[in-house]
């Protein structure tokens, strides 16, 4: 009961400050709390943050390549350091069709309509993005290879789009440290697999970008398919709605006259705010084309053991489990490291939100990731789904920018868990 109080009561305090940062900046003459100096609106840091060269984007594009290559290579030593026999180029591929991976390139080669499983579409669950897209790459390659193209090529130019979105809140070391956050994550190495990671990081990150910039037919474009990745990704919405709103200040005094001034420039722009609802309506037709029913998902989920539930219930299961498996290796995979990443960045988001330099449409996408990530009723994936919540690294990155120390043992237990981790998967551990 306790911890249901306190969970609930730091997540809806949370998003209470939130809607006042929000209306503060629109224009609204509400005094709310912060620490740090200056405005609570930083207007003056995105103009003197020019949008990075060519020259830059492939410095980063080129960085976050050789991680996921050099991630690769360590893949590789971990698995012939485990062997019990002579390992093979097979042995070794196999490793990519773990967990969900195997149902992804089943999809890819099988289609919707035809992979099935006791007579059931119960893939459905999976949304159809990457699936589509290494589809098309598979014409000319094969299936796995498509697959792992997709997505480490994603990851790379996603993250151009995190270096530019830090570079526009914060400036040039903090983007650069969130970028650095972002690829040592301990659960980072599923950029590198058969999965959806590496294309919703490039969706949400250049949807984001692009709202920043009022790019609007760019942002639907890159959220539709940002919203066919996963659910979640339906949450740009969110973010462009805070920034069209921070541009209008609709609610700065007189706020009639404001409210007035800023109708028809939101009206306008709107339906491209709205423009990832294609890519969920694009995901209902699949339902609907396989199965006849366009929520068909929602009855399959139930074969995963999948639903919705009240983050403080599930905090309340994490703790549960922890204690149980406390001995065990599910423990150390699943319900440990989910524990400490709520706990990690739910500080992360609080003392965030009080700094004035952090801009409150990260915020609330960071906020809306986090909670929808930590309100399922079976979370076997936490780390694996918040390496995607790139807002989370940029934030860590903005609040350890003066604590250099800090930073660098953030950094370096990060990285140590990435092997940790990634060699404890490459030995079929329960980490998916």
């Amino acid at each position: 009961m306790l911890i249901n109080i306190t969970v609930s009561v730091l997540i809806l305090s949370l998003l209470i400050f939130l809607v006042l940062r929000c209306l503060a900046d629109w224009g609204l003459p509400v005094a709310v709390p912060a620490l740090g100096g200056g405005t609570a609106v930083q207007d003056s840091a995105v103009l003197k943050n020019a949008a990075p060269s060519k020259g830059q984007d492939l410095r980063v594009f080129l960085f976050a390549l050789a991680v996921r290559l050099a991630v690769l290579l360590g893949f590789a030593a971990a698995v012939v350091l485990a062997s019990s026999s002579e390992a093979t180029l097979e042995g070794f591929l196999s490793k990519f069709q773990l967990w969900d991976a195997r149902h992804y390139l089943n999809l890819i080669e099988q289609g919707y309509a035809g992979y099935e499983e006791e007579g059931r579409h119960i893939f459905l669950v999976f949304f159809p993005a990457y699936v589509w897209v290494c589809r098309l790459f598979g014409l000319a390659m094969p299936t796995l290879a498509a697959a792992l193209l997709v997505s480490v090529l994603s990851f790379s130019w996603g993250c151009c789009y995190v270096y530019r979105l830090g570079r526009e809140f914060y400036g040039e070391a903090t983007a650069w440290y969130g970028v650095l956050f972002l690829c040592a994550f301990p659960f980072s190495f599923f950029y590198g697999a058969a999965m959806t990671e590496g294309l919703f990081l490039l969706s949400t990150a250049a949807a984001c970008y692009y709202a920043v910039k009022g790019r609007w037919l760019a942002y639907g474009l890159w959220g539709a398919l940002a919203a066919a990745c996963r659910m979640t990704g339906i949450l740009v919405i969110a973010f462009a709605g805070v920034e069209l709103l921070r541009t209008l200040k609709p609610l700065a005094p007189p706020a009639g006259q404001s409210l007035r001034r800023s109708c028809k420039p939101f009206l306008l722009r709107l339906p491209l705010v709205l423009l990832p609802l294609l890519g969920t309506a694009s995901y209902l037709l699949l339902n609907w084309h396989v199965d006849g029913d366009p929520f068909a998902f929602v009855g399959h989920q139930e074969h995963w053991h999948q639903g919705s539930m009240w983050i403080s219930q599930v905090v309340e299961y994490l703790i549960r489990y922890a204690k149980n498996y406390a001995a065990q290796s599910i423990g150390w995979a699943i319900w440990f490291p989910s524990l400490l990443l709520f706990a990690g960045f739910l500080a992360v988001l609080w003392l965030s939100a009080l700094r004035r330099e952090s801009r409150p449409s990260l915020l609330v996408f960071a906020l809306g990731y986090f909670t929808a990530n930590f309100s399922l009723s079976w979370l076997l994936s936490a780390g694996r789904y918040l390496s995607g919540g790139f807002p989370l690294f940029l934030l860590l990155a903005a609040l350890v920018e003066k604590y250099p120390r800090l930073r660098d043992f953030l950094l370096l237990a990060e990285s140590l868990f990435l092997g940790v981790y990634l060699y404890a998967y490459a030995n079929n551990a329960q980490i998916m």
